[in-house]
């Protein structure tokens, strides 16, 4: 080989994934496993002491919650990435994460796969846009080619250094500038035999018949093809007469179901009528807030954020540390705190 030439072993490391492993386990095991869409890790947290199977990382909520943006595809794959590593470390749940288009081609797609893999996520989803990207919902989206959407994740499948990896591909066609309703239906068979995990495709409204006809259609070509359901939050759910249960989509296949912006809605909605409190009442809103969450699981803010374990580290490496603990003012509790975190939170 030439001195300048690197071995192939170079660009390949076998990994250990156990969050995909996990994840695998609760699409094979259950009816369907549901993950809230979220941006930040202590929504991580919150959803791992509230029970839910797993956690999503929305494009559309980190690029809103942290940036103030739409989605446009205007946060670059490493701020991603950064925000997908922060989520992981603050939880046990396996997190599925956006990576958009996979920010480029080929090689950028492949980079970008890696990258959250060692950032620990469970399975990455891929779209078939054309880039810049933009939310499913918002008009002007146009797909690649056939065989340009096919390669990219064909290189996706291929980049992943471990197999308990999950790769999610999702189309756009239907509701797309220059795409119908066959042709979403036929990337997903295309996609399905480029190897990848789930097919998720992406609904320009809730549709009960469209949702069914999906499923029952693709099956009939892909018996074993798992799917994957955005339980959109653009939709009105509410407002149908019928509305999917997620038990349906279950039984239509959709392995995977997921409220896209469900933890942004909710901490939007929340935080919006107490800031509203505080500018017109002053003290009275924070008293109101306290009569809240006084009690309530989420109390203690030094517990969230697990200060006992820290203290006790802290301790254990200080021989001087416990002392100055007792012996000042603030929060210390030496009882250990009911949540068993991820090494990223020690």
């Amino acid at each position: 080989m030439h001195p300048n030439q690197l071995d192939d072993d170079v660009f390949t490391r076998d990994i250990d994934n156990p969050a995909g492993r996990q994840l695998r386990e609760l699409l094979s095991e259950q009816d369907y496993t549901f993950a809230p869409g979220i941006y930040h890790a202590l929504d991580a947290r919150l959803a791992e002491m509230a029970g839910l199977d797993a956690a999503y990382m929305s494009g559309y909520s980190t690029v809103l919650g942290q940036f103030g943006f739409p989605d446009l595809e205007m946060v670059t794959m490493s701020e991603m990435v950064t925000n997908a590593k922060q989520i992981v470390e603050a939880t046990n749940l396996p997190v599925i994460a956006d990576c958009d288009t996979g920010y480029g081609g080929v090689h950028n797609v492949r980079r970008a796969v890696r990258e959250y893999e060692k950032a620990g996520v469970a399975a990455v989803h891929i779209e078939d846009q054309t880039s810049p990207k933009r939310c499913g919902h918002i008009a002007g989206k146009q797909i690649a080619s056939r065989e340009q959407a096919r390669s990219r994740f064909e290189a996706a499948v291929d980049a992943t250094q471990s197999t308990d990896t999950v790769i999610i591909a999702r189309t756009d066609a239907y509701g797309s500038a220059n795409g119908d309703w066959d042709e979403h239906l036929e990337r997903g068979r295309i996609y399905a035999d480029a190897g990848v995990d789930l097919v998720w495709p992406e609904m320009p409204d809730p549709s009960r018949e469209d949702a069914i006809d999906y499923a029952e259609t693709i099956h009939e070509t892909h018996p074993d093809l798992d799917l994957a359901f955005n339980y959109s939050s653009s939709f009105a759910w509410s407002e149908q007469d019928d509305p999917l249960t997620f038990e349906e989509l279950g039984d239509l296949g959709y392995q995977y179901i997921f409220v896209t912006l469900y933890g942004l809605h909710s901490g939007a909605h929340a935080v919006y009528e107490d800031m509203k409190n505080i500018a017109e009442n002053d003290e009275t809103a924070q008293i109101e807030l306290e009569d809240r969450y006084l009690g309530h699981e989420t109390e203690s803010h030094h517990e969230l954020s697990f200060v006992p374990r820290y203290q006790d580290t802290e301790a254990e490496f200080d021989p001087e540390a416990r002392a100055r603990q007792e012996e000042s003012a603030g929060f210390t509790n030496q009882e250990s705190d009911p949540i068993t975190a991820s090494e990223g939170d020690d």
